[in-house]
């Protein structure tokens, strides 16, 4: 099972940890999931561009599974 600590130490945006913990915690998350999410997430332009302005808060990215989310890559479907 991971941790927070691992989790924390992954996760780019340094900001609101003990909310983040709280979440962590309090929640019935399934880190693996968490942490699988995170890896995806961590690989797109939008988490790199303008600094990791787009990185959400890690305990919005836990409050609202943005870990579940599909990555956006850019492009339309459709147009």
């Amino acid at each position: 099972m991971v941790d927070f600590e691992s989790f924390w130490r992954e996760y780019p945006r340094k900001v609101g940890r003990l909310k983040a913990e709280k979440i962590w915690h309090r929640s019935r998350l399934h880190h693996d999931l968490v942490m699988r999410g995170l890896r995806l997430w961590k690989q797109t332009e939008q988490w790199h561009q303008a600094d990791g302005q787009f990185i959400p808060y890690a305990s919005t990215f836990l409050a609202q599974k943005r870990y579940l989310d599909e990555p956006w890559t850019g492009a339309f479907e459709g147009r």
